[in-house]
């Protein structure tokens, strides 16, 4: 019997350092350093096609009386917000990003980074969809530290290069240019959610990053 329960305290053991490096694993890997995210290529074409989507995104506004903030750089604590343009409306604060890449873009919501590969060679680039989520937040601290702390904030992925093959699940949450345009028509963009839009709009431009 002795053996037995030595081979129990020995699997117990196993079974803990496991868990141990399993877990220091995952909290390793649950953001890339700021070191890594500097050493990581640009993709090439991001800004292909982008006047296409910031002028959707003005005529949008025109359109229904809103505010909208080109480029979208605002600025919170040590950090700037990279979105091409943000709406404010009614219905709350829209940050657009617009990516042009050409070349075939592969990835998934969960997976840290995304690949692009054109005739140049490959690039490994930041999950744009959490990058989005991070700034999604410093927008939200402006707004809170200016005592505007119910307002909605939203943004949209948009990829309006025709070119780009996106290798991506169906269920991931980014837009090609048409989708992107069908999104601006449903009536949750012109819901009343007692925004003001003045005051809000003046918060985002005063933490615009000043060139």
């Amino acid at each position: 019997m002795d053996w037995i329960l030595l081979l129990v305290v020995v699997l117990a053991v196993i079974a803990v350092g496991v868990w141990m490096f399993m877990k220091d694993k995952k909290e390793k890997d649950e953001a890339i350093p700021a070191e890594q995210r500097k050493a990581l290529a640009a993709p090439v074409g991001r800004t292909h096609e982008q006047g296409r989507v910031i002028r959707r995104l003005k005529g949008f506004a025109g359109d229904n009386g809103y505010e909208v903030i080109v480029p979208g750089r605002i600025c919170q604590g040590a950090g700037v917000t990279d979105f091409d343009a943000i709406v404010v409306g009614s219905f709350g604060v829209l940050a657009v990003t617009s990516l042009g890449y050409p070349g075939k873009v592969y990835g998934n919501e969960k997976e840290k980074l995304w690949t692009q590969t054109t005739n140049r060679g490959r690039v490994a680039f930041e999950n744009p969809l959490t990058v989005q989520a991070a700034q999604a937040r410093m927008l939200r601290e402006v707004l809170f530290a200016n005592r505007l702390r119910s307002v909605p904030v939203e943004t949209m992925c948009v990829f309006p290069n025709s070119g780009t093959e996106l290798l991506v699940p169906r269920s991931t949450p980014i837009l090609r240019m048409k989708e992107f345009s069908a999104m601006l028509r449903k009536d949750h963009f012109t819901d009343d959610k007692k925004v003001d839009i003045d005051a809000v709009a003046k918060a985002l431009r005063a933490a615009a990053e000043k060139k």
